[in-house]
């Protein structure tokens, strides 16, 4: 946890440090849409919405996974019972050993 705390400490100052050097402002244009902010701001708003895109778009391959991985398990103990069953019939056929 504490590794955690010190990566998000690191990256906050990066990216206050960032903000402090692209302090410039900017137009930004798109379609019918015109805003003006620093350059920072633009930036950091670009890569948040890239990483959301990116996160909706793989969703549908994430419950797939999770599907598989369900099906898999459930086979994997179905399997193991199985084997279970299987060993106490051959453990029942061989009979007590003796040795002596």
């Amino acid at each position: 946890m504490e590794l955690y705390l010190i990566l998000a400490a690191i990256i906050a100052v990066a990216i206050a440090l960032f903000a402090i050097q692209n302090a410039t402002p900017v137009v930004v244009s798109f379609l019918l849409w015109r805003f003006e902010s620093s350059l920072a701001v633009v930036i950091i708003l670009a890569i948040t919405a890239g990483i959301a895109i990116t996160w909706l778009i793989t969703i549908p391959s994430r419950i797939r996974r999770r599907r598989e991985l369900g099906e898999k398990s459930r086979r994997v103990e179905e399997l193991e019972r199985r084997v279970k069953e299987l060993e106490e019939i051959l453990s029942q056929r061989q009979g007590p050993t003796s040795e002596a």
